[in-house]
């Protein structure tokens, strides 16, 4: 009995040390944040160190920011679980996810006009009325090579009388860059090409800026733009599944309000979208997902 008892007890202590019931904050120590280093060595993780007080703040832990060289480490290092945190792109984000099922999105950037993500378009050139016509009857644009809403997105999602881009018999001309095609475009020698839009949320007014908008502004009874894909959201703020309930909520919470809390952090991982973050939910992502599928089913 004695020995039974005994063997209960040493049972019950190991189940109280075990990680699954030890404080994840303990057990974690650093709050490891990733992120790409766009700037390609210049910059140091101290240049993010408001926004890493910030995180600090709300999640009652030390963190750091690792610099990652490209995308695919960040991923890599995510996946892998050597960071807890990463600010992704929104493919880079389905990317992570088709590894590992692993991810939680937590907030997303929004443009200062409003828009939380983009679409392509193909803008085209009304010829006798209809925009339609005038695609078999000269070059269409679109490229850059590997962009997301003038290369990828058209190539899986775009249709023509049922069939995929590439295989629509249209007189395709790849532009080394969206400003060689809008200005291609406008000069008459191109009747098409793709484009990008913002996008806003379901209701809310069409928000101010986009390429698509300065070649074929609404009033323009010239051009049109005959096809949208679906929304691709601005890149997530995103954590792993083992990041408990409480530590993700406090770190959403944190990033919605930072614009107005903490505008240097908020510069310091945010310094090309300048609207206040919004929550994310993974269904935001199901047609970063999918294209993500396509590409890698192609491949």
């Amino acid at each position: 009995m004695k020995n039974t008892l005994r063997l209960v007890l040493a049972l019950a202590l190991v189940a109280l040390a075990s990680p699954g019931r030890a404080d994840w904050r303990s057990q974690t120590g650093v709050f490891r944040i990733g992120v790409v280093d766009e700037a390609a060595g210049s910059r140091s993780p101290e240049h993010f160190s408001p926004f890493r007080d910030a995180v600090s703040a709300a999640i009652g832990m030390p963190a750091e920011v690792l610099l990652l060289r490209d995308a695919p480490s960040l991923i890599d290092a995510q996946t892998a679980g050597r960071i807890e945190y990463a600010v992704l792109s929104a493919l880079g984000y389905a990317a992570a996810q088709e590894m590992c099922g692993c991810l939680v999105p937590l907030a997303a950037p929004t443009s200062a006009s409003g828009a939380f993500g983009v679409r392509s378009v193909l803008v085209v050139r009304k010829a006798g009325g209809d925009g339609r016509a005038a695609l078999a009857g000269g070059p269409v644009g679109h490229g850059p090579a590997g962009s997301l809403t003038g290369d990828l997105a058209p190539a899986i999602s775009f249709r023509l009388a049922g069939s995929p881009l590439h295989g629509a018999g249209l007189d395709l001309v790849l532009q080394p860059s969206f400003e060689v095609a809008r200005d291609a475009f406008l000069a008459g020698d191109l009747a098409a090409f793709f484009a990008w839009d913002y996008a806003a949320p379901d209701g809310a007014a069409k928000p101010e800026g986009g390429l698509a908008a300065t070649v074929a502004p609404a009033d323009d009874a010239a051009t049109e733009i005959t096809w949208r894909s679906s929304v691709i959201p601005f890149g997530p703020h995103a954590v792993r599944d083992t990041v408990p309930d409480d530590v993700r909520e406090a770190l959403r919470s944190m990033l919605v309000a930072l614009h107005d809390t903490s505008p240097a952090g908020f510069d310091a991982i945010s310094p090309s979208l300048a609207g206040a973050f919004r929550p994310a939910q993974p269904g935001d992502y199901g047609y970063a997902v999918e294209l993500v599928r396509s590409l890698s089913a192609s491949r």
